[in-house]
């Protein structure tokens, strides 16, 4: 049982206003050899003040929460880890809240952490989530005054502050790569369009086909939803129109795309290039590892921390929205097409 204050006083002998007054360290008249014999005890019975009570008192738990969408997917779980520890160095702790990429679901954690006393919360929404979701749990926030970092999906048309990578140029800087390889048939699965990341990878896609003269085909673009099963689902779909190039906008739709040409008899990057996106750490440690655009995801839980307790304490109008560089990762899934390969030889 947790120790209280009560307790300490019984055991000490003195009364529960003097042992509050030492434990919560108000002003008082209370001589040090009695304030050193409450320290003491409470020290010796292991005492611990109730956080959620002392939260009430001061309106401040030291607490925030974090909602993800796919605590299995690295990229989430990287953000996570940097969020954590960034939390540590500064005193706070940290509630993770796992959506499922259910919209219905931030709605509801952002109640749950509400409730819980939070100072404010890091928000990667669910990536099917529709603007109205997004609004809504905005205005849940802002009728309770915390404050909220957006990370890696942005709803730009909310006032908030956020961190994120330059998607579009991650998506121009995939595509740039397998066309300057000879690749002119290039697969692109994309995120759901609803959300602005993926429509921002696809715009670099189309920038840098156009920037090579290549006619945009329509019927090479697959809508995904970021998760392998898409990603093995759709490029069947696009090898059968004849792509010599896959570019997955995220790195577990990739690991679908191998799943598809392992079962067709295609060699990666023999019969097919595949070019990923996020650099999660197993993507290096493929059979063969897979080419793909880095997203800095530790540092950008780090950075959505320091941000949020920048406006916690005080310091908004000194904070601004954060954007990365992504960095293309160039390993041994892309190589030249076969029939550039065979016409040179």
């Amino acid at each position: 049982m947790r120790v209280t204050i009560k307790d300490i006083a019984r055991k000490t002998g003195l009364s529960v206003s003097t042992v509050s007054l030492v434990l919560n360290n108000k002003p008082h008249r209370i001589s040090d050899q009695t304030r050193q014999k409450i320290l003491d005890t409470a020290r010796e019975m292991n005492y611990h003040p109730n956080q959620l009570a002392v939260g009430l008192i001061k309106k401040k738990t030291n607490t925030i929460g974090l909602i993800i969408p796919d605590i299995t997917n690295g990229f989430f779980a990287e953000i996570s880890k940097g969020a954590e520890v960034a939390c540590q160095k500064q005193g706070y702790s940290m509630i993770l809240c796992n959506s499922n990429d259910n919209p219905k679901k931030d709605i509801d954690y952002t109640n749950v952490l509400l409730e819980r006393g939070v100072d404010g919360i890091i928000f990667v929404m669910a990536v099917n989530s529709t603007h109205n979701k997004a609004a809504e749990c905005y205005e849940l926030l802002r009728h309770f005054d915390k404050p909220v970092v957006l990370v890696d999906r942005i709803v730009k048309e909310l006032p908030l502050l956020s961190v994120s990578s330059d998607n579009e140029q991650g998506g121009y800087l995939a595509a740039k790569h397998l066309l300057k390889l000879g690749h002119r048939r290039i697969g692109c699965i994309t995120g759901p369009m609803g959300s602005q990341s993926s429509k921002q990878r696809l715009f670099g896609y189309i920038r840098a086909i156009q920037e090579f003269s290549v006619p945009f085909r329509s019927e090479l673009v697959a809508e995904g939803d970021y998760h392998a099963d898409s990603g093995y689902r759709l490029s069947q779909h696009l090898l059968e129109e004849g792509a010599t190039a896959i570019l997955a906008c995220n790195d577990m739709m990739s690991y679908g795309v191998y799943r598809a040409a392992r079962q067709q008899n295609l060699k990666i990057p023999e019969d097919l290039s595949v070019v990923g996106f996020d650099d999660v750490t197993f993507s290096e440690m493929l059979e063969v590892p897979l080419t793909t655009v880095a997203q800095p995801a530790y540092q950008m839980g780090s950075e959505a921390v320091n941000t949020l307790l920048g406006v916690i304490s005080g310091e908004e109008a000194e904070r601004e929205s954060l954007v990365f560089q992504p960095e293309l990762m160039i390993r041994k899934s892309s190589a030249p097409p076969k029939k550039t390969i065979e016409e040179e030889a």
